[in-house]
């Protein structure tokens, strides 16, 4: 397969499982705080679920993220990076009491998300450590690794990820700018993803966001 060893198989196909499982529990808990500030959407939609057949795209969640793992990733040795999204849960801000706010607490939901579960695969690591040291590398550590790529993925000032989402909430650009950006904010991604000093900064700040739950591991297991 595309000359790859069994490890490298075996790897990639664990590191997408758990790739999708982050990514489906964002989608989740965006479509949970929706409902709860009062928009039926998510759930007339069928996303109010945890079940991830519902949250899959099948460019985004299948064919990228597999080239991604089984043909990119082997073949760079400076950077790894993954492209791979959910299907945008439907949400109707008009059904919030305050829709811009509530909208913006909506998006915010993602980090969040990818935030518990740093914290949780870092505790439940550290925690099953002595009866399975191997899980650590296989499981633990790349789920906080992807997690900390989602967050600081987040949080790119460009919309219309959250991060661009706080730009507007805060007035530093205008709703026009923000929408018109918008259409074009994947393009914008792709570009960035291609310049070295974006590499090496996205790096840096992955590292920096996986810090603290590394941090944690380390002061469990002693």
């Amino acid at each position: 397969m595309l000359g790859l060893t069994p490890d490298q198989i075996r790897n990639g196909l664990l590191l997408y499982l758990l790739l999708m499982a982050c990514l489906c529990l964002r989608a989740y808990g965006q479509a949970w705080l929706a409902n709860r500030l009062g928009d039926p959407t998510p759930e007339a939609t069928g996303r109010l679920t945890a079940n991830p057949l519902p949250h899959l795209d099948l460019i985004g969640s299948v064919i990228l993220p597999l080239i991604c793992i089984f043909y990119l990733m082997p073949r760079m040795t400076s950077f790894s990076l993954f492209l791979a999204w959910t299907k945008p849960v439907p949400i109707n801000p008009s059904n919030f009491a305050r829709p811009a706010r509530h909208h913006l607490y909506t998006q915010m939901m993602t980090p969040l998300v990818s935030v518990l579960g740093a914290l949780a695969a870092a505790v439940v690591g550290a925690l099953a450590y002595r009866a399975m040291p191997s899980a650590m590398d296989d499981v633990f550590v790349p789920m906080i690794a992807i997690n900390a790529s989602l967050i600081v993925l987040d949080f790119l000032p460009i919309p219309p990820l959250p991060g661009g989402m706080l730009l507007r909430e805060f007035g530093l650009i205008s709703e026009q700018t923000f929408w018109n950006v918008s259409r074009w904010g994947g393009i914008l991604l792709l570009i960035a993803f291609n310049v070295p000093q974006f590499q090496m900064v996205f790096r840096y700040m992955i590292v920096t966001v996986a810090a603290p739950f590394l941090y944690l591991i380390g002061l469990i297991v002693r």
